[in-house]
Formats: C-alpha cells, structure tokens, sequence
C-alpha cells in the first residue's frame, strides 16, 4: 500500500491504490486507479478514483467521481459529485449536485440537487428551489420553499410554500400554502392549508418503510 502523510497540488497528480493518505489538498486533476483511504481530501479542481474511498472528510468545490462506495464522517460538496456505489456518512451537506445510488446519513442538507435510489437518515433538510430525486426515508424531513421532491416516508414531514412533492408518507404531515402533493397519506395528523393542493389524501395505520434512528454503523 502506497502512504502519503501530506500532499496539495495544482497540477496533475496520479496515483495507484491501495493509497492511504493523511491529507490531500488538490486544485488540479487528481486521478486514483483503485482504493484509497484517509483523513482529509479537499479537491477544488476534478478528481476521479476507480475503486472505494473512505475518509473522514470529503470537501468537493470541483467535481469529482467515485467509481466505488464512499465512506466518511463529513461531506460538503459545492460543485459536482457521483458515486456509483454507496454514498455513508455521518453528515453529508450538498450546496452543488451530488449522484450516488444509495446515501445512508445521520444529517443531510440539501441546497441543490441530489439523485438516488433512496435516502436514509435521521433528519433531512431540503432548501429553496432544491430537487431531490429520490426516495427519502428519514425521521424528521423539511422540505422548503419551492423544492421538489419525489418521495418522502417519514414520521414528521413538513412542506413548505409552493414546495411539490409527489408522494408523502407521515406520522405527522403539514403542508403550507400553495404547495402541491401528488399523494399523502398520513397515520396519525395532516394539517394541510386550505391553499395547499393535495391531489390524493389517504388514512393509514402504518409506515410502508422503517424509520431509521441513527444509522451510523448501520
């Protein structure tokens, strides 16, 4: 296995995995042919990696491709990200567009878009004007102002202004004015604004999906 303790570069750097690393600073290109594992790896220009990455913190302001899984703790992406595998973390915070097949989290925040098969968490924030392709599972979710969502389970789900979601299942659902759901159905409560258009309001006993609790280690 191939170690660096330390490395930032502007230029172009190529390295073969396994690689285990300490912190990586790159604001050029950087490519790693197979795995690599280690602290910090900040990348501001592009990267490209063939095989898993575990880290303890990802920052992406560029773009960057995990043909693997990614693990880690923390994870803020500003520009562009996919994962071809899973995406596990601790905190995962999107500002730019993140793919990933599957993402398992404690926290998520979402300032831009996201495109899954699912999401699993404990909470979920889903800002102004953000798209979220995919299923989101999780127990508390915010979906703000003017987002757009595809499918939300979770036991507090909350909808705000003009927001579209096109299929919400909740233990307890609020959606504001103006917002616009496919279908709801809901366990215990459904506050919904009598500006709000809900085309399809069903009474359930039941989640279809688990709620996860903290799904470190999960």
């Amino acid at each position: 296995m191939q170690e660096i303790e330390e490395l930032s570069a502007g230029g172009s750097v190529r390295m073969r995995g396994p690689l285990k690393f300490g912190r990586l600073s790159i604001s050029g290109s950087l490519k790693i042919d197979g795995s690599a594992e280690g602290g910090e790896l900040h990348v501001s220009g592009s990267g490209s990696i063939s095989g898993d990455l575990r880290v303890r913190e990802l920052k992406v302001s560029g773009s960057m491709s995990i043909k693997g899984s990614l693990e880690c703790d923390e994870v803020s992406i500003s520009g562009s990200t996919s994962v071809d595998e899973e995406l596990k973390c601790v905190k995962l915070e999107v500002s730019g567009s993140l793919k990933a097949r599957r993402v398992v989290a404690t926290e998520v925040t979402i300032n831009g878009s996201l495109r899954a098969s699912e999401v699993l968490a404990k909470e979920v924030v889903i800002g102004r004007k953000s798209k979220v392709y995919a299923k989101v599972i999780a127990r508390e979710v915010r979906v703000g102002k003017e987002a757009e969502v595809s499918e939300v389970i979770g036991e507090e789900v909350e909808v705000g202004k003009n927001a579209e979601v096109d299929l919400i299942e909740g233990e307890y659902v609020s959606v504001a004015k103006n917002a616009e759901v496919g279908e709801l159905r809901y366990v215990n409560r459904a506050d919904i604004d009598e500006r709000a258009e809900v085309d399809k309001l069903v009474k359930i006993e039941k989640l279809s999906r688990e709620i996860p609790g903290s799904v470190k280690g999960a």
